[in-house]
This record gives C-alpha cells, sequence and structure tokens, in this order.
C-alpha cells in the first residue's frame, strides 16, 4: 500500500528519483507474488485491501509500464481470490483470519470481490467503502477467473499448494515455503487444510458446503476452548492429513479440547460411534477415536452465535483430547476421553457429494 501510494504522488508532483526508486520496489513486489505468493496470503480481511491498491495504481499510474504491472498483480489477487470464494463466502485455509468472516458477505474481502464474481442467492446488505474505487475503475479479471470463482470447472478437483512466510523480504525468508495447504472441490462443497492446521492469525481448517438460501454453510474445526477464535484456534501439537475428502486429525497432547463450528440446520446422527452430519447437500462422517460426547456447552454457543444474524448462528461441539466446530444456530457439546488417558489423540473426516 505505501509502495503504491508514494509512487503516484512522486508522478504526480514530479519526483522523477522517488518515482523511479519506486517503481523498482512495486515490480519487485509483484514478481515475489508470481515467485513465492504473499504473505498476507489469501486474507479474508486484507485481501480486499490489497486489491483497492493496485486498482488505483491501475487508474491513475501515466507509465505504461507501471499500468501492466498493475494489471499483472490485480490479475493474481483476483485468481487468489477466485480460488477461495464462493456464492459471496470465502473458504479457508487463510492468513490473517480474525473468525469474522464465517458467513456469506461476513468476509471483508468478499465485498469487493463480489462485484466481478457475483453468483450468491442473497445480497450484500453492507457494502464496504472501499467498493467505490472498483465500481469507478476499468479494471476487470479476465474471464476465466470469474469461471474459476463461480467454480464452472469439473469436478472433483485437488489442489496441493504452499504459501510464504509473512516476512519473506527478510534474508532467507524465500527460501522455503511455512504453510503447506490441501485444497478440494466437490460438487455440493469445498474443503480446505494446512498440515499443521490453524494457529497465530491463520486459520487451517474451513469447509463451505451449497445452501440454496444462505449461499454456503460452513464447518470448521479447530484444537483449544475459544468459541470466539474458531478460525484460528490452536493448543498446538496438531497434525492435519487430508487426501481429497478425507481429513485425518492428530494431537497428541493429554486432555486436548477440540471445537467444531456448524450451523444448527444441519442434521446429526451417530451409529456405531460415527457422527453423521447431513447439511443442505453435503454429509460428512466423523469418527473421533477415543472420545465420548458428554453435552451441550451452551455458554460456548452463546458467545459465538453474538457474532452473527439471525439467519447465521452457530453451534458448536467441544471435545476433551480433541476439538471441532460447526456453523449457524447455536449448540455446543463437550467431549471427554475414557480411561486409562493415552497419549495419542485424533479424529477423522469423511465429506460425500450426494
Amino acid at each position: 500500500m505505501r509502495e503504491v501510494a508514494v509512487y503516484l504522488f512522486a508522478e504526480e508532483t514530479g519526483n522523477e528519483e522517488t518515482r523511479k526508486l519506486y517503481k523498482k520496489r512495486i515490480i519487485q513486489n509483484v514478481r515475489t507474488l508470481y515467485q513465492i505468493g504473499q504473505g498476507e496470503w489469501d486474507s479474508e480481511n486484507y485481501l480486499g485491501h490489497a486489491v483497492t491498491t493496485y486498482v488505483n495504481l491501475y487508474d491513475f499510474a501515466l507509465d505504461s509500464e507501471v499500468k501492466s504491472i498493475a494489471k499483472a498483480a490485480l490479475d493474481w489477487y483476483f485468481t487468489s481470490g477466485a480460488v477461495k470464494y464462493w456464492r459471496g463466502a470465502f473458504g479457508g485455509p487463510s492468513k490473517r483470519d480474525y473468525s469474522q468472516g464465517n458467513c456469506t458477505w461476513c468476509s471483508l474481502a468478499t465485498h469487493e470481490l463480489r462485484l466481478y464474481f457475483g453468483d450468491s442467492p442473497i445480497e450484500d446488505s453492507n457494502p464496504f467503502p472501499d467498493s467505490v474505487h472498483l465500481i469507478t475503475s476499468s479494471y476487470r479479471p479476465p474471464a476465466a477467473v470469474v469461471a474459476l470463482a463461480r467454480k464452472q470447472f469439473p469436478k472433483p478437483v485437488e489442489l496441493l499448494n504452499s504459501k510464504p512466510t509473512y516476512e519473506n523480504w527478510k534474508p532467507g525468508g524465500d527460501s522455503k515455503p511455512q504453510f503447506h495447504e490441501t485444497l478440494y472441490f466437490g460438487n455440493t462443497f469445498q474443503l480446505g487444510t494446512l498440515a499443521q492446521g490453524s494457529g497465530g492469525d491463520w486459520n487451517g481448517f474451513k469447509m463451505m458446503a451449497f445452501n440454496k438460501q444462505r449461499g454456503v454453510d460452513y464447518f470448521i474445526a479447530a484444537t483449544g476452548n475459544d468459541p470466539t477464535q474458531i478460525s484460528t484456534s490452536s493448543i498446538g501439537g496438531d497434525n492435519v492429513a487430508q487426501y481429497r475428502n478425507l481429513v485425518i486429525w492428530l494431537n497428541g497432547k493429554p486432555r486436548a479440547p477440540f471445537q467444531f463450528f456448524l450451523p444448527k440446520s444441519v442434521k446429526l446422527e451417530t451409529s456405531n460411534g460415527i457422527t453423521f452430519i447431513q447439511y443442505e447437500k453435503t454429509w460428512l462422517a466423523l469418527t473421533p477415536i477415543n472420545l465420548n460426547i458428554d453435552g451441550i456447552n451452551t455458554a460456548a454457543t452463546e458467545k459465538i452465535k453474538q457474532r452473527y444474524p439471525n439467519d447465521q448462528k452457530f453451534d458448536q461441539i467441544f471435545y476433551r483430547r480433541l476439538c471441532y466446530s460447526f456453523t449457524h444456530p447455536t449448540q455446543v457439546c463437550r467431549k471427554r476421553s475414557g480411561e486409562p488417558c493415552i497419549t495419542l489423540n485424533s479424529t477423522r473426516w469423511f465429506v460425500m457429494d450426494p
């Protein structure tokens, strides 16, 4: 943001020395996007700010080369956003996730992306002021990027991605990725995980499932016991393996709590130790290992449901030794492992289209 602002001011005031300096910095920043990605990768919050920055550079730069560089940056950001955008919502994993964007049009990035991608059954009732820059811009993303955002491609598809460290500009910061991501796109859902799960300011497990009226419903899993930070909650020691629509989650810490975030509208049924979760068109099968459901935690549910509108309240289920969470009207279960005490906690999910 700073580099673009300084460049435009230098160009406007005729400060050629500063303009050339910041042109080089902008070129390096955009080159980094295509080489290793962005430190604030796929942020459900800051992606919109990045787009606004380069839209201004694209519209107001007088140097034709700088204008083309700005277009390259915008094409990259919108492609990145298109992968995670679906029906007015933004799926994970993502960097700098503040647990505020887990419903349709709740993510700050979706307000900008929706101007080009749309494809949601409900209107954005609270557009972000930054959108004015995009509305007045001549930039348009490629048609292929719009099709990607609307998931107009043969499915199922699995993507294996890597993400850089935030401070990748420091010496050695670009030598290897910090995160390894798996994304899976089914006909009625998209699911993404990080090998290390969530933590810090990043989300490492998020699923969006088709909903005819709301666009999508969410399913989020995390260790920890703070429902207000469901997107990034972690006690550490998480190890997540995903192969297509199958996820296995391990945590070796004793009495590790586990949370789920899901809509109250889902139907839950447990049979032979497997919990089946039915969304509108998607089914999940949860197989907890060495865990037993202990009851509903209504207090935790009340905390999280207040963050969402009435049609997007949320259920939560807490487990001891492992934790999960889900999205929509509000309920929470607590799990406790049986005796004797074990040292390895795990669970697995299986997600299925109709």
